[in-house]
């Protein structure tokens, strides 16, 4: 039986979070690495990486999201985990940080009981042409999606694209009376709470009398839903892992 050390059980999460996360026995035996280097990559992670990408490497935030990098699923974060950390890692250490990452993709990929199917099926081309002329007022190849093939592996691609991180992309809102405007952070139909952009938070009451606008920048992707197929879905899915 492989022991995780005891420090990754108290890293930043509680118990019972942290045993939603974490690799179960069946995955780590999935994996089919060397026992020794699971235990000495864990407690590694642990004590270097977790503090940033969290004990399961599900990230602080979605830049630190491992589990969602390409490159650490291809398993080809070698010279990275080599000059990233302070002090460095040697060799050894290196590779068993490696062997602790591959155990995590098995956990997140099924615990090494599903395979994943190729959904790079459809048409790159057709899929520009919708990009073009659906989603290239928001966004640009040259701009914020330069290299996005490379950064996702296309499943992770097409989760982001057809639910985009709302953590990343807040909702601005207004409320008359008072006349107060900031980033909507909780609303119901009682009241609604707003961060203004000096950084101070108010809860305020609503009622008949109020006027809510919320301007949502997520809203064009939510409106593509009605009328997508799966062969613009596909076709979009595999334009975006072209750019690379």
């Amino acid at each position: 039986m492989i022991r995780v050390p005891a420090l990754l059980v108290f890293a930043l999460l509680s118990t019972a979070e942290l045993a939603a996360q974490m690799p179960s026995r069946a995955a780590i035996a999935s994996s089919n690495e060397d026992e020794g280097a699971v235990g000495r990559g864990a407690a590694l992670f642990a004590a270097r990486c977790a503090h940033c990408h969290g004990p399961a490497g599900r990230g602080r935030n979605p830049e630190t999201d491992l589990m969602r990098s390409a490159v650490v699923r291809r398993d080809e974060a070698a010279g990275k985990l080599a000059a990233h950390p302070e002090p460095p890692l040697n060799a050894a250490q290196t590779a068993d940080i490696r062997v602790w990452l591959r155990v995590l993709v098995v956990a997140v990929a099924g615990k090494g009981n599903q395979d994943f199917l190729n959904i790079l099926t459809g048409d790159p081309g057709k899929g520009r042409e919708f990009f073009a002329a659906r989603c290239s007022g928001c966004h640009s190849v040259e701009g914020d999606l330069a290299g996005i093939g490379d950064k996702y592996d296309p499943a992770v691609l097409q989760s982001l694209w057809l639910n985009p991180r709302r953590a990343k992309t807040p909702r601005s809102v207004t409320v008359t009376p008072p006349g107060v405007s900031g980033t909507l952070e909780r609303i119901d139909e009682f009241r609604l709470t707003l961060r203004e952009a000096n950084g101070t938070r108010r809860e305020i009451p609503l009622n008949d009398d109020s006027r809510v606008e919320i301007r949502d920048p997520l809203q064009p992707h939510y409106d593509l839903y009605p009328g997508l197929s799966d062969r613009d879905l596909h076709n979009v899915t595999a334009f975006l892992a072209t750019l690379k």
